[in-house]
């Protein structure tokens, strides 16, 4: 078997789709690749760069919640202890409120006592003395009926 070869000869259409190609791709790439590059690289900087800002905002917003936790459960503890101690001082208070009305009670009790038992002697004395005067008209009455017999 003999080889045969064919001989491709390059002709001159070639050479202009080559310079026609490489006119294309110097322009495609000055009116639109650079320009689309430059776009992209700028928005992946601005993209990074607000991504950074983010990352700070949430540090910052993170430490400021602590700070108010923190202050927040300060406050709950001032609280508790203005609660416990108003609590104390009402206790004490109704303790020295319900001690006076109870001394001011036996107090008008003891007034009232004497005062009764006053009345009472005096009553006694008036009852003692209608008995007197009724024993003395008993007597009376029977004594001159005696003398009459």
């Amino acid at each position: 078997m003999e080889h045969v070869h064919v001989g491709v000869i390059p002709d001159i259409t070639l050479f202009i789709q080559l310079a026609l190609f490489l006119i294309f791709t110097f322009v495609m790439k000055k009116v639109f690749f650079d320009p689309y590059l430059e776009i992209y690289e700028e928005r992946e900087s601005t993209v990074s760069s607000l991504l950074e800002e983010a990352q700070k905002n949430n540090q910052e917003v993170e430490k400021i919640l602590q700070e108010v936790e923190k202050k927040l459960n300060e406050a709950k503890q001032e609280a508790k202890k203005v609660l416990e101690t108003s609590r104390k001082e009402t206790n004490e208070l109704v303790a020295n409120i319900i001690k006076s009305a109870t001394e001011e009670a036996e107090k008008l009790v003891e007034e009232e006592k004497v005062k009764l038992e006053k009345v009472v002697e005096e009553e006694k004395a008036k009852v003692e003395q209608i008995i007197d005067e009724i024993a003395k008209d008993i007597v009376s009455k029977i004594i001159p009926q005696e003398k009459a017999a």
